[in-house]
């Protein structure tokens, strides 16, 4: 059990990335190398590995795009659906609007966390370069 509950918690390691971002906000400690490393591990944790809805398409009613609502990994991946795995790059997600393609990144407290923590690190990173 003890195995179990560390994988899960290890799930969610670029919130410890954000958060060592939001504490090094205040000293003078990091060089921009570090803030560099420290954005570009968040990014691969938002892209690839933080527990999101798929949000691929399953279908069209219309103007209506239904997205898929099982679990995957990051933002960029789809779910355990093989259709789903690649398909936010095939065609039919370029053929969506930016309002469609950003619905996925609102779709659930998950993914809502996961574009928050990306869109803060961005800026504490920016300002953690300039200071």
């Amino acid at each position: 059990m003890a195995s179990r509950s560390k994988s899960k918690l290890w799930q969610y390691w670029g919130y410890g990335v954000l958060a060592v971002l939001l504490l090094s906000l205040g000293s003078a400690k990091f060089g921009p190398a570090v803030y560099l490393v420290l954005l570009g591990l968040l990014l691969v944790f938002v892209l690839f590995t933080a527990p999101v809805f798929c949000g691929a398409i399953n279908r069209r009613r219309g103007s209506l795009v239904e997205f898929c609502r099982n679990n995957s990994n990051g933002l960029i991946l789809g779910c355990h659906l093989r259709q789903h795995k690649w398909q936010k790059f095939g065609r039919d997600w370029w053929s969506l609007g930016w309002r469609q393609k950003s619905e996925g990144l609102w779709t659930g407290g998950q993914a809502k966390m996961a574009t928050l923590s990306f869109a803060v690190g961005t800026v504490v990173s920016v300002v953690g370069l300039f200071k």
